[in-house]
């Protein structure tokens, strides 16, 4: 049986904090079109001191490999965790009423 990964994730130590994204202002569009245009001319140093400064405006805004990886880890551990109790793992919108069981798990749009 496969073990936990923490490298991303705390499961099962801590429940995972649901993330809201943000809406993009004026003000962070400019920060964008500004790092896009450090970028295209070749300043990639400044670019990266620009997205540094303002890492955590931007990780409101925009979806980050680290937070990808956290999600594709928190998954991986509950398949692990639901499979060490025989329960079954249900991806799809609709809910599978008729084939759920005690303890089965359902990832669709509605619990997103």
């Amino acid at each position: 049986m496969a073990s936990y990964t923490n490298e991303y994730s705390q499961f099962p130590k801590q429940l995972m904090v649901r993330h809201q994204f943000m809406d993009v202002t004026d003000n962070i569009a400019a920060l964008v079109d500004q790092i896009k245009s450090l970028q295209a001319r070749g300043s990639y140093q400044h670019a990266a001191r620009l997205i540094d400064l303002n890492k955590e405006l931007l990780r409101k805004c925009f979806l980050s490999a680290e937070y990808l990886n956290f999600i594709d880890e928190e998954t991986r551990n509950l398949e692990i965790m639901a499979k060490s109790k025989n329960q079954s793992i249900f991806y799809q919108d609709t809910n599978p009423l008729a084939c759920c069981v005690l303890y089965d798990v359902w990832i669709g749009d509605e619990t997103l």
